[in-house]
């Protein structure tokens, strides 16, 4: 549990951040000048003026020095040593679960590389691996896919999702929606240095799946793919596409039956089980199979939706978009 109290005044406003965040990743989003990037040097100690209480697990580490706080921070600007290699660069501050780091950010064949020879996405993989080895009790990370093209955007994306899995919390800025439905579970939303709201990422109505294993029919214009939680998907076949990878799809896209049809376009057919439902102002919203899916009231009282029912959600291939 990260509990939070700050107080900093800056140029335009106080930030004033007040929260409680017990998920393993949690995104904080809001317009430039919100308040973000300050939050992150506040709760790592790199603003002296900042006072109130940063506690993880029940410890304040509001009065100690940067260097005791073991908290992980990784600025937009990377900032690594440009006379140190990837290894030096990587085990200055610690080296702490070295070879897992390594090989969880695929960073063995950077390590006698020097910065300057990096691209920006291998860039991104040093510093988060730099911060991880101060075997961090939190890990703060400042936009780290905003200066990063589509393709590598879409590759560091897959490590961020490795590192969460490492067990380490983090609070992630992002300006981004589908970055935070990604990674994050939980969501802090900044206005003017003061927290507006909090909950689920704002908008969450897509479905993220990290699918690899792909079996490419080019001439059938598909790919079959597996997602981490070993649903089988077809997706528009992409030539450049390259797996692991992360795709969505949003839940308005997913045509719900109440059984199973004999002929339809849709390449992905999938046989769930409703979990939760609930509807609000005309819109049902529900959970089957571990996917959710959106449609109007009309329609769930035609089709019988209930919890416990059994209905076959039809995912269409091209409804399906690259994360990043």
């Amino acid at each position: 549990m990260i509990d939070i109290d700050l107080r900093l005044p800056l140029a335009s406003f106080t930030l004033g951040v007040r929260c409680a965040l017990g998920e393993q990743v949690t995104a904080v989003v809001g317009r430039s000048g919100s308040g973000k990037t300050s939050m992150l040097e506040a709760i790592a100690g790199l603003r002296p003026r900042a006072g109130g209480r940063v506690a993880i697990d029940g410890d304040d580490v509001m009065e100690l020095p940067p260097e005791r706080r073991r908290i992980g921070y990784v600025p937009q600007d990377v900032a690594l040593f440009p006379h140190l290699n990837v290894r030096r660069n990587l085990t200055f501050g610690g080296d702490a679960r070295f070879d897992e780091i390594v090989s969880i950010l695929e960073l063995a064949p950077l390590l006698a590389r020097a910065p300057a020879s990096l691209s920006g996405g291998e860039r991104q993989r040093v510093a988060l691996g730099r911060a991880l080895m101060t075997a961090p009790r939190l890990l703060l990370l400042d936009e780290p896919l905003a200066a990063i093209d589509q393709p590598l955007r879409e590759r560091v994306l897959l490590f961020l999702r490795r590192v969460r899995d490492l067990g380490v919390p983090m609070i992630y800025v992002t300006h981004q929606p589908f970055e935070a439905m990604a990674l994050a579970s939980w969501c802090v939303v900044l206005e003017r240095g003061a927290v507006v709201s909090q909950g689920r990422p704002s908008g969450d109505v897509d479905n993220v799946f990290e699918v690899a294993n792909p079996r490419h029919e080019p001439a059938r214009g598909i790919t079959r793919v597996t997602t981490t939680d070993g649903l089988e998907l077809v997706l528009p076949y992409d030539p450049t596409a390259t797996f692991p990878l992360v795709v969505r799809i949003s839940a308005d896209d997913i045509v719900v039956f109440g059984e199973k049809p004999s002929s339809i376009s849709s390449r992905n057919l999938i046989e769930a089980t409703i979990t939760s439902i609930a509807a609000k102002e005309g819109v049902v919203d529900l959970t089957a199979g571990g996917i959710r899916v959106l449609v109007t009231r009309a329609a769930a009282d035609d089709l019988g939706l209930r919890e416990g029912a059994r209905v076959w959600l039809a995912l269409r291939s091209r409804a399906f978009l690259v994360v990043g």
